[in-house]
């Protein structure tokens, strides 16, 4: 039987064969993905480019290599408790040595800046953090005018002898200025002055540049356990009766007087001549200079009596008194050698005798003496009053301590936390100085600064320098650059934060580090 053929009916064209699903998934992908990358590119370069401008014109990150502005700002260093006193010493390599953690060497003694201790290090494994990380500013010199470079500013600059290096310095003079480094102190000649006035640092300033001598909180283990003398003695009539100052051995001190005896409180180390000098834990020790600049801080609390308190300091001969009385009476005085004392100004504050400590600032800074109460300055000598001569200082050098005693009269009082600060001494070597010290004046031209190091002996600095780099030579061939100065142009910045204080290995290896928060700060 035959079949018969299928009705002919018209052809219908072929079907295409069907796209996958998730082709079309990757064409929408494709079409959104492709912006978003270049967009994301765009956004990461103009990104950098807005880092590298910010970091060319406006904020830069250093980190600090050496110690040469230590205590301000520490480079890399070793870290130890004072087994004696608990004084936490931060201390540099051995000279020549330096470098990445494992490659420092720590000195083989160290003496304690507060009980002067000698400690040694010889075998140990020291504690070492990194330098601490500082961000520069830059924007405020770019400006000019009013914003240009101050005295006492911490600044980073290029090393003159090396433009690939960077160096972080404190300026201490101007263009045009001359500038001269007596006794330990900055004095300048303006231009068109007729003659040298002290540099008195900023409060900010003055804040990062007082170096401890003795911190009564800190009292030495063998003051304690085994009877020596302390560093603050008893200086009365032998006639006396037993009351008067006690527990000189514990962190408060105290005072029974109920009589008109002046019983005296003198520091007095005894053998240690140490002490007064520019000790620096850092250094590892003192260039043997007597600072003539301190302070005496306490707090006060007065529980009895109807007389006198008296902060006495002695500087070549001549006897500056704060004299505090329990009625609210305050006079600062001046004993010159062999003569009378006088009374250069007083006032009044609340009666002492409300049971309120009080914190007690006396102290001889910059050829000024002045006396602070709960941080407001209620006394100070002026210049008619008190000023250096200078003649004299470029003749002489000193040779004796400065003398610092509390004497109390019919007063009943306790005393905590006492301590004794010094200034920073910006020291003179013989070998190494080459400018700007007594009797050698060194005058500034036209966009030239002098820049000293806070850890005055251990800096190689404005006052040292010998070598040009091979950006400077024909400047310096041709007069328009002083060796000893820093061009305006070559400055970068002034440091104004320390983010980042120095890291600390955590473990045997030193590989992992934590930041030293606390120490998080402004730079002064």
């Amino acid at each position: 039987m035959t079949i018969p053929p299928a009705p002919n009916h018209p052809a219908l064209p072929p079907s295409p064969p069907e796209a996958p699903a998730h082709a079309d998934q990757q064409r929408q992908v494709a079409t959104r993905v492709w912006p978003q990358v270049i967009e994301s590119a765009q956004t990461v370069l103009t990104a950098l480019m807005l880092a590298f401008v910010f970091r060319s014109f406006f904020v830069e990150a250093f980190i600090i290599p050496t110690g040469s502005m230590a205590e301000s700002l520490l480079g890399q260093h070793g870290v130890l408790v004072c087994p004696n006193c608990g004084w936490e010493i931060d201390y540099g390599p051995e000279a020549g040595t330096a470098g990445r953690d494992r490659a420092f060497q720590p000195p083989e003694l160290l003496r304690c800046p507060n009980c002067h201790t000698r400690l040694e290090l010889r075998g140990t494994r020291p504690v070492v953090k990194a330098g601490d990380r500082i961000l520069v500013h830059k924007w405020p010199y770019i400006l000019g005018g009013a914003f240009e470079p101050q005295r006492w500013d911490v600044i980073v600059f290029r090393d003159p002898s090396n433009p690939a290096q960077n160096y972080i310095k404190r300026l201490v003079a101007l263009p045009g200025e001359a500038i001269e480094i007596v006794d330990g102190d900055v004095f300048i000649k303006p231009p068109g002055a007729s003659r040298f006035q002290i540099a008195r640092k900023t409060p900010a300033a003055q804040s990062m540049l007082w170096f401890i001598v003795f911190d009564q909180n800190h009292l030495p283990e063998d003051v304690v356990s085994t009877g020596r003398n302390p560093v603050w003695v008893r200086q009365s009539p032998a006639s006396q009766t037993p009351a008067g100052w006690s527990d000189l051995d514990t962190r408060t001190i105290r005072c029974t007087a109920h009589d008109d005896l002046p019983r005296a409180l003198v520091f007095e180390p005894g053998d240690n001549r140490g002490y007064l000098q520019d000790v620096y834990g850092y250094n590892h020790g003192s260039a043997g200079n007597y600072v003539g600049d301190a302070r005496i801080l306490a707090d006060l609390t007065v529980t009895d009596g109807a007389g006198t308190l008296r902060w006495e300091l002695v500087r070549d001969g001549r006897r500056f008194a704060a004299c505090l009385g329990c009625d609210g009476s305050v006079s600062l005085t001046l004993a010159e050698p062999g003569e009378q004392e006088v009374v250069l100004a007083s006032t009044r504050i609340a009666a002492l005798t409300d049971g309120r400590p009080r914190r007690f600032e006396f102290a001889h800074l910059d050829y000024r003496v002045y006396l602070k109460i709960d941080g407001r300055e209620v006394l100070a000598t002026t210049e008619q009053q008190y000023a250096p001569d200078l003649a004299t200082l470029r003749q002489t050098w000193r040779v004796a301590p400065l003398g610092l005693r509390i004497v109390a009269r019919n007063i009943s009082l306790e005393m905590s936390s006492l301590r004794v600060d010094r200034d920073v001494h910006y020291a003179y070597s013989r070998t190494n100085t080459q400018r700007a010290y007594a009797g050698a004046a060194f005058h500034l031209h036209d966009g030239e600064y002098f820049v000293l190091g806070d850890n005055s002996p251990n800096s190689a600095d404005s006052r040292e320098w010998q070598r040009v780099g091979v950006n400077l030579r024909q400047a310096a061939a041709d007069g328009s650059y002083q060796v000893g100065t820093v061009r305006a142009d070559q400055i970068v910045g002034q440091a104004f934060f320390v983010y980042l204080p120095g890291l600390l290995p955590v473990d045997q290896k030193g590989d992992w580090r934590i930041p030293d928060l606390g120490r998080v700060r402004f730079v002064r």
